[in-house]
């Protein structure tokens, strides 16, 4: 058989295109075949792919025709338009490049009427496959735009539907599902409770199983914990905008679960560095001590067979890349490691004991942060007054401008400095709402009294951001607090 002219027949339609006209494998393969005939070639084989995307070439048609290019079996390949080969530009040409050509094949086109044998068809394919990607990447665009449209109406995108949520019938738009739901809203309660992921992951197996969901997964949880479809939103990358769906959860529990899991993620790193750097995370307050003097953290460290002392890095200097002073006075404070442990533990349980102590601690802390911002005011007052009082002088021509220059320059940049400070004070978020915090606290007890060191761990270090020691005096900075963040403890 003389193989110049036994051809393969290519057809691909993608499912957007199966009920365009023109389009369909039939008239495809029926036009082929006319041509063919006309032309006087020999048919080898007709390769389909139904349903295939032009845009990658992981398709078993076009697999298969590059089979027979490269056996030899064929010298040519016919399609009925250049984009049922790809959609892809960078695809099309390597196809031409190192399939065909380097294996003495000819590629021919109907609809464009030209074949690669000439130098001419060669040119205008790499034109056209320039066309048919751009026309792939404004179907892309416009597929894009419209899906964020629909998102900014407020409809669901994704293509699993959440838990808690079925899809309404023939949409993407999200109904409530009564038993699933249920789910959702106990995952919440008992997070916002302060049971810990891994306890709520493993109730969660435990009371439903894992067929609806994968409960007994830590991240998946999380991935409940900070969808923001639960409060009955729909995200475009970072932003929110309202779904038309039902929420689940009211938006406050969602903010105070989301705010919780980044005090959780501080907390998560914080004890991993201290396992990985010093080999010793095992100490309740590992991780949450500083040196008031210095600046750097302090561990945990054996002073005598039988008694343990947290210890300023700087001191010990046991760790170069921990020292933050060669000269650290913090060398004689008085608690070991259990005595250090129990204070925190009973200005805790202090706390839950009594609440009264615990809203007149939050009242002094924003009472020293409005002293604070009050006094800055004031400051700030004066200045304006001396750079007035500076100008009346200059204008009354009893001092010369360059004379008072220098002066109001460094006032001005005093109160810039001021500025900044009353800034950051009103803008200090706390990492954990009051009415969370006192959830922790009122658990506290029970942990304790069960010795369930987990639990203590838990609760310490989502309570508080870091405790500073100098010497007699200890400092702890609540997590709660959303302005000094820190409470002196009196010893």
């Amino acid at each position: 058989m003389n193989l110049e002219n036994v051809v393969d027949l290519y057809i691909r339609v993608s499912t957007s295109e199966q009920a365009d006209e023109g389009y369909s494998i039939d008239e495809q393969e029926s036009r082929l075949r006319a041509y063919c005939t006309a032309m006087g070639f020999t048919i080898h084989k007709v390769h389909i792919d139904p349903g295939f995307s032009g845009a990658t070439l992981n398709r078993p048609g076009i697999k298969n025709v590059i089979y027979d290019i490269k056996s030899h079996k064929i010298r040519k390949v016919l399609v009925w338009k250049l984009d049922r080969l790809s959609r892809s530009q960078k695809d099309t040409l390597i196809l031409l490049e190192d399939i065909f050509l380097a294996n003495n094949c000819d590629f021919i086109s109907l609809m464009e009427s030209f074949d690669t044998s000439t130098a001419l068809g060669r040119c205008i394919i790499g034109i056209l496959a320039a066309f048919a990607q751009m026309e792939r990447e404004n179907i892309k665009t416009r597929t894009m735009m419209g899906k964020k449209a629909r998102i900014k109406e407020g409809h669901f995108s994704g293509s699993h539907c959440p838990i808690g949520y079925d899809f309404i019938h023939g949409s993407n738009d999200l109904k409530i599902n009564e038993y699933t739901s249920s789910m959702i809203k106990e995952v919440y309660a008992r997070f916002l409770s302060g049971e810990s992921i891994k306890s709520i992951s493993e109730y969660m197996l435990n009371t439903y199983g894992d067929n609806l969901y994968s409960w007994g997964n830590n991240t998946a949880v999380r991935r409940v914990l900070s969808n923001p479809v639960y409060m009955g939103k729909v995200r475009d990358n970072d932003v929110l905008y309202d779904g038309i769906h039902e929420s689940i959860i009211s938006e406050q529990d969602w903010y105070s679960a989301s705010m919780l899991l980044e005090h959780n993620k501080a907390i998560d790193k914080r004890s991993y560095f201290f396992k990985t750097s010093s080999g010793n995370a095992d100490n309740l307050l590992t991780g949450l001590l500083f040196c008031g003097d210095c600046g750097a953290r302090m561990y945990a460290r054996k002073v005598s067979i039988k008694t343990k002392r947290y210890i300023c890095h700087s001191v010990a200097r046991t760790s170069k890349a921990m020292i933050k002073s060669d000269c650290c006075t913090n060398r004689l404070h008085p608690y070991t490691v259990e005595q250090l442990d129990s204070i925190i533990i009973d200005e805790i349980l202090n706390l839950s004991l009594n609440k009264n102590y615990f809203d007149e601690m939050v009242d002094e802390l924003c009472d020293v942060s409005t002293n604070e911002i009050s006094v800055y005011e004031e400051r700030i007052c004066e200045i304006d007054t001396q750079i007035e009082r500076l100008l009346n002088l200059f204008q009354t021509g009893i001092i010369e401008l360059s004379d008072i220059s220098t002066r109001i320059g460094k006032l001005k940049e005093e109160k810039e400095k001021l500025i900044s400070n009353i800034k950051c004070i009103k803008g200090n978020e706390p990492s954990m709402p009051v009415e969370q915090a006192w959830k922790h606290i009122n658990s506290f007890a029970s942990a304790v009294e069960s010795n369930s060191v987990e639990d203590i761990h838990r609760i310490v270090h989502s309570l508080i951001d870091k405790i500073v020691v100098l010497n007699n005096d200890i400092t702890i900075y609540w997590a709660f607090s959303s302005i000094s963040n820190k409470h002196t403890v009196s010893t």
